[in-house]
């Protein structure tokens, strides 16, 4: 049942919700883990973007990480601000006021071409919805039909970022498409930075017919040659290691909003409150951890 909330927000099932538009921005590991760490221990702080269709159906705008973290913590509702009917001016309102992460040009290119080709709006159009000239539209669409299929998926996932993407593989899938497509196969589920994709294109631009063919056939061993990945497994150990503790934050606060429901003041148990103190102060210490702060 929906409960309705201050400003205009209100309490939705996560069931009900569609993650239709996900598909416009690039996953981020870190940053989702960093989220699932926030919303473990403080709690939803920002509604969640929706719109709703004529049939009843509520669909994700902006907040899809949130949707899916909520989610993984094993909540059940979520706050939500509905932004009206309109896909195409949701979409548009949502990318002005740039609330969350800044969009790469890749993602602004797949917001432009979901805009023109599912929506069906034209050029002009889409560039008076986002504040844009007619011109910068049509770069970005061009952005986002340049790269193979199999790249795109890539950058998608959050494989590869999509900075690097743009400066280093669609260079090589300009000047060969299928190797292109054979890199990215070859790197399967492995996550490289821009750097790492730097070097690979470096290589391959400079090397011979015989040195591209083992590049794209096995850049890992190439990278590791050139002690790029030394680190790759200690930093799937720690990922590893926060995300346990992110689902062991998620489990204690569904499991203090249980006992809340039988003993309402059981927050203000000395051990309940140091025990919630202990948990505020190890989030933080991670949090300012990444910076080296």
């Amino acid at each position: 049942m929906e409960v309705a909330l201050t400003l205009g927000t209100m309490t939705v099932e996560l069931r009900l919700l569609a993650l239709d538009f996900a598909h416009l921005r690039a996953r981020d590991v870190r940053a989702e883990a960093e989220l699932m760490t926030s919303l473990g221990v403080s709690g939803q702080q920002h509604p969640v973007w929706i719109v709703v269709r004529e049939d009843g159906q509520r669909v994700v705008i902006d907040g899809h990480r949130r949707v899916r973290a909520l989610r993984e913590l094993g909540r059940d509702t979520v706050v939500v601000l509905v932004l009206g009917d309109s896909e195409a001016d949701a979409l548009a309102y949502a990318h002005r006021l740039a609330t969350g992460r800044r969009r790469s040009a890749l993602e602004e290119g797949w917001l432009v071409r979901e805009l023109c080709q599912r929506i069906g709006r034209a050029l002009g159009q889409v560039g008076r919805l986002l504040g844009r000239s007619t011109s910068w539209v049509s770069r970005r669409l061009g952005l986002a039909t340049a790269l193979p299929a199999a790249l795109e998926a890539a950058v998608r996932d959050g494989l590869v970022p999509p900075h690097g993407a743009m400066r280093s593989l669609l260079p090589l899938a300009r000047a060969n498409a299928a190797h292109t497509e054979q890199l990215v196969s070859a790197l399967g589920r492995e996550r490289l930075t821009t750097r790492q994709l730097g070097a690979l294109w470096s290589a391959y631009r400079e090397g011979d017919a015989e040195q591209r063919v083992r590049i794209v056939e096995h850049p890992l061993l190439f990278l590791r040659a050139k002690e790029s990945l030394l680190g790759a497994p200690l930093e799937s150990s720690v990922v590893r290691t926060v995300n346990v503790a992110t689902r062991a934050l998620g489990l204690a606060h569904t499991s203090l909003r249980a006992a809340r429901v039988e003993d309402p003041d059981i927050g203000t148990s000395p051990s309940v409150r140091r025990a919630i103190a202990r948990a505020r102060e190890a989030a933080l210490a991670l949090s300012t951890e990444e910076t080296g702060r």
